[in-house]
């Protein structure tokens, strides 16, 4: 027998300060009061339709679904400035606590969504609303976190092009208020939408969308008086946590590492849960990702994704319910791309894995690339080296990026890239069986320069029989002296490629990129020093990449035991 959904639009919520947000409230026509999820959207919440969780799905299990634009956003009330949190918070708690007290709602209020949703969700639990029972952040991420996978570069790509979709709606604003943008600065704004080269390769990147007027001026990023990202007080989050991210999420690490700290800190069984899935930053969630097609299961829908969001607050929300119980199998549920099925596991990353290692080395027999080694190289030292032009940077090409702009996310074929004379590869031996990479993978890299600052980029690669090199992982830091002057010694780089789930299938071969650009993904470090976004000029720089004797650059991999041909430990 079919639900009867009441839908109510545009209904008012006061916040402390007096301003009046609005809301959709979807709802159970007939039955007691029940429980309530809610979403807050800047994005208009007319158009919520996600692949994770909707608002029919909620009423489909007899809750309510409560979905709020944001403060100043569509149907709200109030001023709303890019990149300015410090609203966020009180807003949700008063929201939450007006779902509480609304009468068909029996006092339990979980909240759900995506990236800028998933944010809030953390800002409003740190406010402790009292009847706030659980959140389900959804692709989110934190200050420390973020900055700890972009080893210090700029996520150029993904903050201009958002920035550039708030501006547009900055410039109609001003328009329909009487108040019209000069013609210049549209033109830029189109610009920077469409297409984006020109303007992402100024000197210095201050100089983009900066208006007077705008709230979100690259300017006052670098200058660090706005945040590009929130922070939390993760001891301050005292409900459970249900985390989703994606392999290749721009915010990959800082939902994995947000999942980690809930669990360190609370670490009962079913209090914090994770979902990892092949998916890019996106709304929606198909099996299709990059080249791959992941299979029947690897979408949301194959998942049961929203299942197991309102399993998980059947679990919370409803105490002594039929769902009550704890779930079976572990807190982790992650995809294991080239099996692709679901996995479960007590936590991330699984106690099972083990440490193989790589070694870089040389290239052998006439070969111009050098290799991946199960053992370290033998043969003594050595180094390769390549020149980094910033006027002529690698381009991006899937991975972990944002698909806002003009770029393309997810398992990408490299084998253009590893044409460049810029892009130095070390390659395995094909594997005689299969390889399970199942945690976090680092690179430690002894990486020399002749300039006194510069970056190195790392990308881990699958290298099929058919030629195919497509992107499993990549990394990237920011290296500097701290006298000004190049160093005589190579840095001792630890590169953090983040985590993944990726079966290397027999006859395939493992392959390392190392290069010193990903743009416009990342910005072009200028190879002089300073401050990220501020220089005026750039000059090409000398790299090296050291291997054997002293000098060992390895590659750390988790892998499932006994798989692989890696030394383990």
């Amino acid at each position: 027998m079919g639900r009867t959904t009441l839908v109510e639009h545009d209904v008012p919520v006061e916040m402390r300060d007096g301003t009046v947000l609005r809301a959709d409230v979807w709802r159970p026509a007939e039955g007691p009061p029940s429980p309530a999820v809610l979403f807050r959207t800047p994005y208009g919440k007319s158009t919520l339709g996600l692949a994770t969780l909707t608002p029919a799905q909620c009423v489909d299990r007899g809750y309510a679904a409560v979905v709020q634009d944001t403060r100043g956003r569509f149907g709200s009330e109030g001023e709303w400035a890019p990149l300015d949190w410090s609203r966020e918070g009180p807003d949700g708690y008063d929201t939450v606590e007006w779902t509480a007290g609304q009468p068909w709602c029996d006092g339990n209020v979980a909240m759900a969504g995506t990236s800028y949703q998933a944010i809030v969700q953390w800002l409003a639990a740190m406010e402790k609303p009292p009847h706030l029972r659980a959140i389900a952040p959804a692709m989110s991420t934190s200050a420390p976190f973020d900055a700890e996978q972009l080893g210090g570069c700029l996520r150029l790509d993904h903050l201009t092009s958002w920035l550039g979709l708030t501006a547009l709606e900055w410039v109609q604003r001003r328009a329909a208020a009487g108040d019209p943008v000069d013609g210049a600065v549209v033109a830029e704004v189109v610009q920077l939408l469409t297409g984006p080269e020109a303007p992402l390769r100024r000197w210095p990147l201050s100089t983009i969308l900066d208006f007077e007027g705008f709230p979100g001026r690259l300017r006052d990023v670098f200058a660090g008086k706005v945040a590009t990202v929130a922070d939390y007080r993760l001891g301050e989050v005292g409900v459970p946590t249900f985390s989703v991210g994606g392999w290749y999420d721009v915010f990959s690490h800082g939902t994995i590492e947000l999942h980690r700290a809930m669990r360190s800190r609370d670490p009962g069984a079913g209090r914090h849960e994770l979902v990892v899935g092949p998916w890019v930053h996106s709304g929606q969630l198909p099996q299709v990702q990059g080249e791959v097609n992941t299979g029947p299961y690897g979408s949301a829908q194959g998942a049961r994704l929203a299942d197991l969001h309102l399993d998980f607050f059947d679990r919370h929300l409803r105490p002594g319910g039929e769902n009550a119980g704890e779930a079976a199998g572990g807190d982790v549920r992650y995809f294991l791309f080239g099996d692709d099925v679901w996995h479960r596991a007590e936590s991330w990353p699984p106690p099972e894995a083990v440490d193989a290692f790589w070694y870089l080395a040389g290239p052998e027999g006439g070969e111009e690339d050098g290799r991946l080694l199960p053992e370290p190289p033998q043969e003594g030292f050595g180094q390769d080296a390549f020149t980094y032009d910033p006027e002529n940077p690698v381009p991006s090409h899937g991975g972990r990026v944002l698909q806002l702009g003009r770029l393309v996310a997810g398992p990408l074929d490299q084998t253009h890239l590893e044409a460049r004379p810029d892009v130095l590869l070390y390659t395995s031996e094909p594997l005689t069986e299969p390889l399970d990479v199942v945690g976090r993978q680092r690179l430690r890299l002894r990486f020399g320069s002749d300039a006194p600052a510069t970056a190195v980029v790392a990308k881990l690669t699958d290298v099929h029989p058919d030629g195919r090199s497509l992107l499993v992982a990549e990394a990237s830091l920011r290296l500097e002296t701290e006298d000004g002057a190049p160093s005589e010694e190579p840095y001792d780089a630890d590169l953090l490629l983040g985590d993944t789930a990726w079966r290397f299938a027999p006859g395939h071969r493992l392959r390392l990129h190392v290069t010193s650009s990903n743009f416009p993904h990342l910005d072009r470090h200028p190879n002089v020093p300073g401050p990220v976004g501020t220089a005026e000029h750039c000059r090409p720089a000398r790299q090296t990449v050291w291997y054997g004797g002293p000098y060992e650059s390895v590659l750390r991999l988790r892998v499932l035991p006994a798989q692989g041909a890696g030394g383990t430990a």
